[in-house]
């Protein structure tokens, strides 16, 4: 593929050619149980939340998503806060 070939920035005229980043709209793996779930944050679990006011969160190391406010950040299962 060209320069020529890529679409271009509506309403620009000579302007540079759009390339799609590669992973923004791309989908997570699927695993044949859907995803795994960590369950709640400590702190969401002492506030007694239910789920409309949580976030889900990814833990890489776990593969799985667990459920917060939106400011934490530490995997309830394992410790990490590296998503």
């Amino acid at each position: 593929m060209n320069e020529k070939d890529l679409p271009r920035a509506k309403g620009k005229k000579g302007s540079k050619p759009v390339i799609d980043f590669p992973h923004s709209r791309s989908k997570p793996g699927q695993s044949p149980g859907g995803f795994r779930d960590l369950g709640l944050s400590l702190l969401a679990r002492e506030a007694g939340m239910i789920q409309p006011n949580l976030k889900g969160h990814w833990c890489s190391r776990c593969r799985g998503i667990w459920f917060g406010f939106v400011g934490e950040a530490e995997c309830p299962v394992c410790g990490n806060r590296h998503g």
